[in-house]
């Protein structure tokens, strides 16, 4: 997997005429694993309204979800299995939560999986957010539901110009920084991807790198 930020110019300028209501920041707070390595999703500190209340309530679905599937897992690949998971949360107001979520798990098999899956919250809904009122046609493409290694849906955006701009800040190759054959063959995929079947990406909004964060899977 790889990820790219696209810049706060970018971000800028795709939600130029937005109307922002003056939301406050919120504060998160972790929670006690669900088991050793397993990350609970945290929780908004004292919720303010239904709309925070709400997200807290779908982020312990999560935790539910999670629950399942590891208990499924460790079912399938018994003493040998395994799953890990840490939650970052990459914006914390105003007006939007992002959440993203890294599994890593194996259940049996010839390799183990990895996964991202990220959502963003309306804090002023407490949904997800709609890409397609956030931002233009251009950069949503086709939107589409995939599903994260607990079976959580998450949404993607398919787009020609979201994957251009992410081709354009993809690193360079430089002998540096590639060491070993399996950024190599990560670079052949990435490269390979085209224009005219864009793969579906995960979006979120990072506050820290300043603009739209965007990654999609790539396989083994």
């Amino acid at each position: 997997m790889f990820r790219s930020q696209l810049g706060a110019s970018v971000l800028l300028a795709v939600l130029a005429g937005s109307s922002w209501a003056a939301d406050r920041p919120v504060t998160v707070t972790a929670q006690p694993e669900l088991k050793p390595g397993l990350a609970a999703m945290p929780q908004i500190a004292a919720p303010a309204d239904d709309a925070e209340r709400r997200i807290n309530a779908a982020l312990r679905r999560l935790d539910g979800n999670v629950r399942k599937a590891a208990k499924s897992c460790q079912a399938d690949g018994g003493a040998r299995s395994s799953w890990t998971r840490t939650v970052r949360t990459p914006m914390r107001g105003p007006r939007f939560l992002s959440v993203a979520i890294d599994d890593d798990m194996f259940c049996g098999g010839a390799h183990p999986s990895t996964s991202l899956m990220a959502i963003v919250y309306d804090l002023t809904t407490g949904a997800p957010v709609d890409w397609t009122k956030l931002l233009p046609p251009t950069l949503t493409g086709t939107v589409a539901l995939a599903e994260g290694l607990d079976g959580t849906k998450m949404v993607t955006l398919a787009s020609k110009r979201l994957h251009a701009l992410y081709l354009e800040r993809y690193r360079p190759k430089d002998s540096k920084v590639e060491r070993d054959g399996d950024d190599t063959a990560c670079r052949e995929v990435v490269q390979e991807t085209t224009q005219s079947d864009p793969p579906g990406m995960m979006a979120w909004l990072d506050a820290k790198a300043g603009g739209l964060a965007v990654q999609f899977d790539l396989p083994h």
